[in-house]
């Protein structure tokens, strides 16, 4: 089965050092993850598959066989599966083949509507703005002034859960201008975030599930 765009959360390491981050393609046989500082080429790397319609992650193991960090769009790496549980595999198969089946879009979780305050900033200094839309692997931050596409930001959410503000990186990957009615604004894909990042996102998400 070739590979496919899809977009869900994974936290990998290598050498030591833990990354919260997300997708941007999948195959049975290995994996694209988005990262601005992505290991080497050869490295040996732990992940967890943070994969729709599952409780608990997936863990495989990969080596590194291609990366890139020259540009925001193309930052990240192909890892081939090295280690990975056939039943993990096997889910791997038939999620794609359901999401084929259904003409999904990319993302790999739904988006729901919230009203969140958002700090984010790219090569300028932070300014505050607020997210309609949120999920697992993202964010649509409205804003007047959109970045363009593939512009690297910081992002810092408030969520109701707690006083502290948790930040990620993100890499814009959708631009909406004001026209035909639209909002403005950009959509924002977590990338290179720390395990509290993740911890936050997840508990959020989970009580807007149950509401």
């Amino acid at each position: 089965m070739p590979s496919a765009n899809f977009v869900f959360p994974v936290r990998y390491v290598s050498e030591g050092v833990a990354v919260q981050s997300t997708s941007r393609e999948l195959s049975p046989l290995g994996i694209a993850v988005r990262s601005l500082t992505p290991p080497p080429v050869g490295a040996r790397v732990s992940m967890a598959l943070y994969l729709p319609n599952t409780s608990v992650p997936e863990v495989a193991i990969g080596r590194v066989a291609r990366a890139r960090a020259d540009s925001p769009a193309e930052s990240g790496f192909w890892a081939d599966f090295i280690v990975v549980d056939p039943q993990a595999r096997m889910r791997i198969s038939h999620l794609l083949s359901d999401r084929d089946q259904e003409e999904a879009n990319k993302r790999g979780f739904p988006r729901h509507e919230v009203t969140l305050a958002v700090r984010f900033r790219s090569a300028r200094e932070f300014v505050l703005e607020h997210a309609s839309n949120m999920s697992r692997g993202g964010i649509f931050i409205q804003t007047d002034d959109p970045p363009p596409l593939e512009t690297v930001v910081q992002v810092e959410l408030q969520l109701p859960d707690d006083p502290q503000p948790v930040s990620s990186s993100g890499i814009v990957v959708h631009r909406q201008l004001a026209v035909g009615g639209k909002t403005p604004g950009v959509g924002v894909q977590f990338v290179d975030a720390s395990d509290a990042f993740r911890e936050r996102i997840d508990r959020y998400m989970d009580s807007l599930v149950k509401q």
